[in-house]
């Protein structure tokens, strides 16, 4: 059986790949952020310092595209190779993290302030040697996401991109509910955080095993029998068949992105916030446990979003393959500012202009605000669900499928690095020993403004002809 045979099958395998990239990013970036403020990481830059870090193999995962589209070992298809291959790297890296995290993370006061005590504090704190491992975690699932997004501009055809992407985004975010809110579930139930990352390990092995056995991908040796791929030159080795791919596959790079009016936008498109992004990152983690809300109620919020998120979602996607994605993109990215606006204003309403301090890992409770922030949050993800599949099948239609691996992997990387420093500089921003001390409704105010930033961009993207695009590769 594979399921790349068929268009069913296709979506079935996708969504069940990009569901093995939100399990673990749902653990790291929902349960592990909640878990490590409970044992005493207070501090808003301190925070969003480490959890970028964390992210930051994802700004450079386009530097695996070179390697993922052109070194395939003969016997293996040539991306499933590279998923296999992360996805045991992922499960062992994440698994030995575990034993590192440390019961209490504490943050000494120190006489330095701003960047440096930020970087000191990280160092400081004990969590080093745990960080590190999820930091190799992350950079096998930015590589494993690398092979599975040039595998999707392979083989998906153009007229199925949105629905696929509709599906593949909304299996992401199931993912991260299964990892982020399960976890936090579990943690309930087994009594400890440690044992409830076993399942979250469990999940992982389970599709580690449907790669192997479900999808199957021509190998390199057929490729190349089959004209596919060309031959290496008599007396090369694979390597040097390889260093020349690599070569000419630069040559495209700076071609296709670097010389093409619509590579440079898209470059720029990737590099501005579209839409609001502070209720999707920063704040969709710090502020929950900081209302008083506890862990239980958190899941059930990310719950909640997660099912809202999906079908939206869903409906980006179709809506972007019947209408105009620019147009599509430009209204429903807009929209995201709407309840961002709203809960800042409810956050001024009440006076609450920087969280308290915890005492033994909990917070004060604010049942008013916990209600506007659960309609501000489900709100947001209809509006954010929409324009999800829209922007990456925008994407999609832009890429040379020649080096999909490096030019879309670097589009993503460019977002994960547009969310990166909207996250540092948010932390920042809401910092009241370390950073600029503003208040949380000015911090969401200007987020909302520069969402809008994206539209002078994308009014300038022109979709490419058809006639022009090169030809589906799906059989």
């Amino acid at each position: 059986m594979n399921l790349l045979a068929s268009k069913p099958g296709r979506l079935v395998a996708f969504g069940g790949l990009y569901l093995s990239e939100g399990i673990p990013g749902g653990f790291l970036m929902m349960a592990i952020a909640t878990e490590i403020q409970r044992r005493g990481m207070e501090g808003a830059s301190i925070y969003s310092a480490f959890i970028a870090l964390l992210a930051l193999p994802w700004v450079f995962k386009f530097m695996m595209g070179p390697f993922v589209d052109n070194i395939r070992l003969k016997r293996f298809g040539a991306r499933k190779q590279w998923i296999v291959l992360s996805q045991s790297i992922m499960v062992l890296a994440l698994g030995m993290a575990m034993f590192f995290l440390p019961e209490t993370i504490d943050v000494p006061e120190n006489e330095v302030k701003g960047i440096l005590a930020t970087i000191e504090g990280l160092y400081l704190s004990g969590i080093v040697l745990f960080g590190g491992l999820l930091f190799l975690h992350n950079f096998f699932a930015a590589t494993q996401d690398a092979a599975i997004d040039a595998m999707a501009c392979q083989v998906l055809r153009e007229e199925e991109r949105g629905l696929a992407n509709g599906v593949m985004f909304s299996c992401t975010h199931a993912g991260y509910l299964l990892g982020g809110s399960g976890a936090l579930w579990l943690k309930g139930s087994f009594g400890s955080f440690e044992a409830s990352s076993m399942v979250v390990l469990a999940f992982m092995g389970c599709i580690l095993t449907g790669v192997i056995f479900l999808i199957k991908e021509k190998s390199a040796a057929q490729e190349i029998a089959d004209g596919e791929l060309p031959a290496p030159e008599p007396g090369h080795s694979g390597w040097q068949a390889a260093k020349e791919q690599i070569i000419d596959y630069f040559k495209t790079i700076w071609k296709d992105i670097f010389l093409s009016k619509n590579g440079i936008l898209s470059v720029m498109l990737a590099l501005t916030p579209i839409g609001a992004l502070a209720l999707s990152m920063l704040l969709s983690t710090l502020m929950a446990p900081r209302l008083g809300m506890t862990d239980n109620e958190i899941a059930a919020l990310n719950t909640a979003s997660t099912f809202v998120f999906i079908p939206f979602c869903l409906l980006g996607g179709w809506l972007s393959d019947r209408f105009d994605r620019r147009v599509v993109l430009g209204i429903t990215a807009s929209m995201t500012v709407i309840p961002s606006l709203w809960i800042g204003w409810q956050f001024k309403q009440a006076g609450w202009d920087h969280p308290p301090e915890a005492i033994d890992g909990t917070w004060p409770r604010e049942e008013a605000l916990i209600v506007s922030w659960w309609i501000a949050t489900l709100a947001f993800s209809v509006f954010n669900g929409l324009k999800y599949a829209v922007k990456n099948a925008l994407y999609m239609d832009i890429v040379t499928p020649k080096i999909a691996a490096t030019q879309f992997t670097a589009l993503m990387a460019f977002t994960n690095l547009t969310n990166i420093y909207s996250k540092l500089w948010q932390g920042q921003a809401l910092d009241t020993i370390n950073g600029w001390n503003w208040t949380v409704w000015n911090l969401i105010y200007v987020d909302a403004g520069i969402g809008l930033l994206f539209l002078i961009v994308l009014y300038f993207i022109k979709p490419t002809p058809r006639e022009k695009r090169a030809p589906d590769i799906a059989a």
